[in-house]
């Protein structure tokens, strides 16, 4: 994949559990997301790891 496509991928994955996290701390009827707020993260780790990981040279 495009590098700047994993960026995106983890930058929004990580602000979005935040922007969860801090809309389920207030008192709302929007709880729930302090319970999930935890979800996007491993998306966000997965996208990290395509942006570290070295391209193998195709085998001939």
């Amino acid at each position: 994949m495009n590098k700047i496509v994993l960026v995106i991928i983890a930058l929004i994955c990580f602000i979005g559990a935040t922007v969860m996290y801090v809309i389920g701390s207030d008192p709302s009827h929007l709880s729930e997301l302090k319970d999930y707020w935890y979800l996007p993260i491993p998306l966000g780790i997965i996208a990290l790891f395509g942006l570290v990981q070295k391209k193998q040279p195709p085998v001939e």
